[in-house]
């Protein structure tokens, strides 16, 4: 009678282990480049988000006599607003503005909450809600946001959890009715110059210059008793391939933390107003001016000091004793709209008419 002889089939345990070691080493080498790809990917759609505003902003003007888009509403006119509150007329060119911000937030967000404010300059955060207005976009909208932006997206997602204060790091004036409108912000800003005077000495009177830390802006009720806000055409650009039109706030996409953007070793996609999106360093760019001084050589300057919603300053920390003292670059350009920012010397202003 025969019989055969059965052996267990299986791993050893240093079979086992090896097997172990060597998908721990397949992960360690396939992570960061898949970490490198979500950030390719996360930077495309940046840099697609403004290519789209570059494209809107064209059409705009197409259809509004060449006017860079911005608040139309003015001082002494009353408005067509379903609202009877917002209907006007307004003060100055500011109020109207403010006004007009809140009506296209309760007709595009459904905000009927929302009420008007004073000592609000829309256009700094919010100048985009004119364009999604001409959209027809609802708010809030990805569009305007940076996709590493992710306080922000937190802000979109949840408008009334954001209300209620259940998102932190808090914004200012968050849980108040004034503090309603941070979720329909974005990431990027457009520059002054395209939405007033290119100059602010008389009898030009730019209505808005930089305050001393970089989240404040000044104006005059000089200049806004002069009725200029939004008045600037794409035909007032004199180089528009090397003018920035739209630039992050923060910079998000290379070296291993996000600066803001005024920091000379930070680079960001840049849109122009030739409509094109390129990634540029920004002390690569000319420093710029103080628009309330234009003939003299040195440019605005002001204090980056950070909020807890915001990026700390490259020693890691959030307001004072952590600021720095930056340079405005492209937001303040010399010479506003026919200036320029990248490949070319400045506008000499000595000439500038």
């Amino acid at each position: 009678m025969g019989y055969t002889h059965s052996r267990r089939l299986g791993f050893t345990l240093i079979e086992l282990l090896v097997v172990i070691a060597i998908v721990a080493l397949l992960i360690s080498i396939l992570l960061p480049a898949l970490g490198e790809a979500r950030k390719t990917g996360r930077l495309t759609i940046c840099q697609t988000n403004l290519k789209q505003l570059g494209t809107a902003t064209a059409s705009y003007a197409a259809d509004f006599q060449d006017k860079i888009f911005s608040f139309t509403w003015k001082a002494g006119v009353e408005t067509r607003s379903e609202f009877a509150d917002l209907r006007g007329p307004w003060g100055d060119d500011l109020q109207a503005a403010s006004a007009q911000a809140i009506d296209i937030l309760r007709r595009r967000a459904g905000r009927d909450d929302m009420t008007w404010f004073e000592n609000w300059i829309p256009q700094i955060l919010y100048n985009h809600l004119v364009l999604q207005d001409y959209l027809a976009q609802r708010l809030p909208e990805r569009m305007v946001s940076c996709p590493e932006d992710r306080l922000r997206m937190q802000w979109q997602d949840n408008p009334l959890g954001f209300d209620n204060m259940e998102i932190s790091p808090h914004a200012p004036d968050q849980g108040t009715d004034r503090g309603k409108r941070w979720p329909y912000s974005s990431s990027y800003e457009s520059v002054p110059a395209s939405f007033t005077p290119d100059r602010g000495d008389a009898p030009n009177h730019s209505s808005v210059r930089q305050a001393s830390t970089h989240r404040y802006y000044q104006f005059t009720n000089a200049a806004m008793s002069a009725d200029i806000f939004g008045r600037r055409r794409m035909g007032d650009v004199s180089f528009p391939s090397q003018k920035v039109h739209h630039h992050e706030t923060f910079a998000r996409h290379s070296g291993k933390r996000s600066l803001f953007y005024a920091y000379p070793e930070a680079k960001s996609p840049l849109l122009f107003f030739d409509q094109s999106v390129v990634m540029r360093r920004t002390g690569d760019a000319n420093k710029g001016f103080d628009p309330s001084q234009p003939f003299r050589s040195f440019p605005t300057r002001f204090r980056y000091i950070p909020g807890l919603w915001e990026v700390p300053t490259p020693s890691g920390g959030f307001y004072p004793p952590f600021e720095d003292l930056l340079d405005g670059y492209f937001r303040w350009t010399r010479g506003g709209l026919q200036g320029i920012d990248y490949g070319g010397a400045e506008l000499i202003t000595t000439g500038w008419r």
